[in-house]
């Protein structure tokens, strides 16, 4: 089974230049472009793991179903976009973790 990464990414690698731009411009709300990409995030995580779980209920119960190769086709598709999605995501919260990670630094060098 072959699948795609280009081209799924494609629609999200846009809309992510989208809403950005559109924050950059003021146009929308930072909080309004992170909603938007939290809440893919969350969908994406959902649909993946609950197309996961029934593949491993699938395989413990050796059923053998003709859903079984496309089921596993969009919960490898949905586990691409989603790690796509938290790279969007780190983009998003790189300041705070930056700070967070500094302040664990500086908390150490002054023990």
């Amino acid at each position: 089974m072959v699948y795609d990464m280009i081209l799924p990414a494609i629609p999200f690698i846009g809309g992510y230049l989208l809403t950005y731009s559109l924050y950059r411009l003021k146009l929308i709300r930072k909080a309004v472009h992170i909603n938007i990409w939290n809440l893919i995030i969350g969908l994406a995580f959902l649909i993946s793991a609950g197309a996961g779980f029934v593949l491993l209920l699938i395989m413990e119960f050796n059923v053998k179903l003709p859903i079984s190769l496309e089921l596993l086709y969009w919960h490898v598709e949905l586990g691409i976009t989603l790690a796509l999605v938290t790279v969007f995501h780190f983009h998003t919260y790189w300041k705070s973790a930056k700070t967070m990670f500094v302040a664990v630094k500086r908390r150490r060098s002054e023990a």
